[in-house]
C-alpha cells in the first residue's frame, strides 16, 4: 500500500475546490483531509491537523495566497505548499516561491499532471506548470529557493548558535528549526556544515 498523502485545498471558490477533491478521491495515495476558503480557517485547520501538502489558490479575500504560504512555510516548515492559479505573471510566481513554496500550478493543469505535481513536492521536489518551469528554473538558482527565515537561520549556524540557541532567539521550537536545517541542506546541496559555511560564503549569506 503506498504512503498516504495528507492534501489540504485552499481556494474561496467553493464549488472549484470541491471539484478537486473529487478528481482526487478515486487515487489511492493521496487523501484530501480538508478545505478551506480562506487563510485564516486554513491556518486554524493546520493548527488542528496533520497535513502533508497545502494547495492553495493565489487571490483571495482577507490573506492571498502568498501571505499564507509565508505563514505555512515560518511555522511549519515541513508542510510542503504548492500555488495552483489562473495567473501566470513571472512576478506572481516568484513572489509565492520566495516564500519557500515548492510548486506553480495553473488551472488548466490536467488530472494526471496535478496528481504528478503533489507526489513530486510530498517527495521533496518542485514543480511548475509546463508553461511556467522552464522560465522559471532557469532564471533560479538555489540561493533564490530559500526563504528569509533559512537565510537568518543560515547566518546562526555559521555563528556556531545550535538548535536550541536558535528557536530561543527566534521564538521557534527545535522541532521547527529541526525541518528549517533539513531543508537547508537540501537546497543548498550541502552534506555536512563545512560544506554549508563554504556555501553560505560563496553566496554571500553572511
Amino acid at each position: 500500500m503506498p504512503e498516504q498523502i495528507r492534501l489540504f485545498l485552499v481556494d474561496d471558490h467553493k464549488i472549484f475546490a470541491e471539484g478537486v477533491a473529487n478528481i482526487l478521491e478515486p487515487v489511492p495515495n493521496i487523501t484530501v483531509v480538508g478545505w478551506a476558503h480562506n487563510g485564516a480557517d486554513a491556518l486554524k485547520f493546520l493548527f488542528e491537523t496533520e497535513v502533508d501538502v497545502v494547495i492553495t489558490d493565489i487571490e483571495m479575500p482577507g490573506m492571498t495566497g502568498i501571505e499564507l504560504s509565508k505563514t505555512i512555510k515560518e511555522t511549519y516548515p515541513d508542510v510542503k505548499v504548492m500555488a495552483l492559479s489562473m495567473f501566470d505573471k513571472g512576478e506572481i510566481v516568484q513572489s509565492i516561491i520566495d516564500t519557500g513554496a515548492e510548486g506553480y500550478l495553473l488551472k488548466d493543469i490536467e488530472k494526471q499532471e496535478l496528481i504528478e505535481a503533489i507526489e513530486a513536492v510530498y517527495g521533496g521536489s518542485y514543480y511548475y506548470s509546463g508553461s511556467i518551469a522552464a522560465k522559471m528554473i532557469k532564471s533560479m538558482s538555489s540561493k533564490d529557493l530559500l526563504t528569509r527565515r533559512e537565510k537568518e537561520i543560515i547566518k546562526l549556524i555559521v555563528n556556531e548558535e545550535g538548535n536550541k540557541q536558535i528557536a530561543d532567539m527566534l521564538f521557534i521550537s527545535e522541532h521547527t528549526v529541526e525541518a528549517h536545517r533539513k531543508n537547508i541542506f537540501r537546497k543548498t546541496g550541502s552534506k555536512n556544515i563545512v560544506g554549508l559555511i563554504k556555501y553560505a560564503y560563496e553566496n554571500k549569506l553572511v
